[in-house]
């Protein structure tokens, strides 16, 4: 299925130095860009761009497309004031059977998009996407336009309405009658997509599509753009994050991602970086002495951090790939290796004992299996406990945070024997938990 993407306004609002408005950057993407790549999540890989206010700005950035992995062709405007359903009804020509309508400056969860496309239509009728949320703080109620709805069918809509059930989202699955709605509101002098959709609603023709808990923002002024990159931070966190990340990891992470997000940085150098630092991180281990144990636990905790800026980099700016997520799993099962290593050969040389190697076996075998179990451990039970919020993780932030403890206490071997227990006895009551839920499913 095609798109419809608005990008016409001049977005006045937004004064913005990066104008027109869809330009405006957010973590190294700007507002369209994010709106292509949001799209192409949820299968959508053809777009019409309606362009009109410094519109060779706008294709000089996308394009045709081709780096983003979809086709874009460009609709002109030259009447991009009147209002955005002029816009709209200059597609007509373009869009021959149903399309995805969006707007430039509307983000939103791909999600909607993929259990939009499922829904099949009445004939001759479109489907406006709505928010029940009446009582969100991620619009401003004043400006947003209303929908009275009943038996999910649109009765009335508009910016000033007393009363009202529902708020457009500004994302709609349309069918060609669209065009003779936006026809008629022309003709009677009334520019907007409202206007139209009103004439459908009338007719029975617009129906709505409730998008439930999904996330959706109408990027208007500068209020709701920093509205939106707290929501995009906040949506960097993980259900599957253990109880180091959730208080410490993820919160300077997510701010060391939000700085670097604005740079050209591939993912998987911040892997490397991590897996350096951990490298570094058993090599100061190993040479022993107070100071550079400290420095080796430091240095084992900022690996930890910096273990989560790749993804959120990834995520940021939908650069997420099947190598990069196998690489920071590998990369982490050596990196644990090398600093249980360094540690144990540092007890080893000053305590000279076989205990400390059986301890440190002990200690790198339980990081492995409870690497190794992570995944289905994740999978099986983020619908569940972690939703819930029953959750019990023990994960490798944990670990590493235990290590950084210990070489700050100068205890290396103590530290050895609670990863030992810890992280063995977490993969033993994991078994049990898995052996409980695939009992149920």
């Amino acid at each position: 299925m095609e798109a419809l993407i608005i990008a016409a306004g001049r977005g006045s609002r937004l004064n913005h130095r990066f104008s027109p408005k869809p330009l405006i950057p957010i973590f190294g993407l700007c507002l369209i860009e994010r709106i292509i790549l949001r799209a192409k999540l949820a299968g959508i890989t053809s777009f019409n761009i309606v362009v009109g206010y410094k519109s060779d700005r706008i294709m000089k950035k996308i394009g045709s497309g081709d780096r983003y992995g979809v086709h874009v062709d460009y609709i002109f405007n030259p009447e991009w004031e009147k209002g955005n359903g002029v816009s709209v009804y200059k597609s007509k020509a373009f869009l021959k059977e149903n399309f995805i309508l969006l707007m430039a400056d509307h983000l939103f969860d791909d999600s909607i998009l993929r259990k939009l496309q499922q829904v099949e239509p009445e004939s001759d009728c479109c489907i406006l996407c709505v928010d029940r949320r009446l009582n969100s703080d991620h619009f401003n109620i004043d400006d947003v336009t209303k929908v009275w709805e009943e038996n999910n069918e649109v009765k009335e809509i508009g910016k000033g309405l007393d009363r009202f059930n529902a708020i457009d989202t500004g994302i709609f699955l349309c069918s060609p009658v669209i065009f003779n709605a936006l026809e008629e509101s022309i003709s009677k002098g009334k520019y907007s997509l409202s206007a139209a959709n009103q004439i459908l609603s009338n007719r029975g023709k617009l129906k709505t599509y409730d998008i439930g808990d999904s996330f959706w923002i109408d990027v208007d002024d500068r209020e709701t753009l920093q509205k939106a990159k707290k929501i995009l931070l906040k949506q960097l966190k993980k259900p599957t994050d253990g109880p180091i990340s959730k208080s410490l990891n993820r919160k300077i992470s997510v701010m060391i991602s939000s700085k670097l997000s604005r740079l050209n940085i591939n993912p998987n150098h911040l892997t490397l970086i991590s897996f350096f630092l951990a490298v570094l991180s058993g090599l100061f281990f190993f040479l022993g002495g107070y100071p550079k144990i400290v420095i080796g636990g430091f240095m084992a905790q900022l690996s930890s951090i910096l273990d989560g800026c790749d993804g959120e980099i990834a995520r940021l700016k939908f650069k997420q790939s099947k190598f990069g997520g196998y690489l920071d799993r590998v990369l982490d099962r050596y990196a644990d290796s090398l600093i249980i290593l360094g540690m144990t050969l540092a007890c080893f040389r000053t305590m000279e004992t076989s205990w400390v190697l059986l301890v440190g076996f002990l200690a790198l075998t339980g990081s492995f299996m409870i690497s190794y179990t992570a995944m289905q451990y994740d999978e099986l039970l983020i619908s569940k406990a972690f939703i819930n919020k029953r959750s019990f993780r023990i994960g490798r932030d944990s670990r590493l945070f235990i290590v950084f403890i210990g070489a700050v206490l100068n205890q290396l071997f103590v530290t050895l024997i609670v990863l030992s227990i810890v992280s063995n006895v977490e993969c033993i009551r994991r078994l049990f938990v898995l052996r409980h839920e695939y009992k149920l499913s």
